[in-house]
């Protein structure tokens, strides 16, 4: 009976959100240069998008003749807004679908919620929120990786996911 007590009391504990998470077996934090370089993969990938997005755009009002009206009405913040639902879509989206964006992929890293599960796309909302957050200050909130024990960054903290090795 005491044997059946122990193993009760054993696997409750840890299931305790007051109880310290364990990473998941085998999972290996991703340090500061391999997300820098995902990071920088990234931003490469969303500005030629936002490329493409714009230069289709400017075709577009071209042959419709709307061209000289859009460009003399100061819509700078048109394209501002265009780059932030981009960027908010593209990082919500690949760390919602596998917990990878294609830079991710490429490093062999992963997001992952501390019970080793893919964020849900409203965690990764609010974790692309984060990294607004993690950019202030000159990036401070990027360089917490270098002190962090689990080497997260900002919004890894505000969220609870971690950025890991993938198999």
């Amino acid at each position: 009976m005491e044997i059946l007590e122990d193993e009760f009391l054993r696997r409750h504990q840890r299931a305790d959100a007051s109880y310290p998470s364990v990473p998941k077996a085998g999972s290996r934090p991703a340090g500061f240069v391999r997300r820098a370089i995902a990071y920088l993969i990234d931003s490469l990938i969303l500005f030629s998008l936002f490329l493409v997005l714009i230069f289709s755009g400017i075709a577009g009002l071209r042959f419709s003749g709307g061209f000289d009206t859009f460009y003399y009405s100061g819509t700078g913040e048109l394209f501002f807004l265009g780059y932030f639902f981009l960027y908010t879509g593209y990082y919500t989206f690949f760390h919602a679908y596998g917990g990878q964006t294609p830079a991710k992929m490429i490093m062999r890293i992963k997001v992952l919620k501390k019970d080793g599960e893919v964020p849900s796309y409203l965690h990764s909302l609010v974790r692309t929120f984060g990294f607004f957050l993690s950019h202030l200050f000159f990036g401070f909130g990027f360089f917490l990786t270098l002190i962090e024990r689990r080497k997260r960054a900002l919004h890894d903290l505000l969220t609870g996911t971690e950025v890991v090795l993938s198999e």
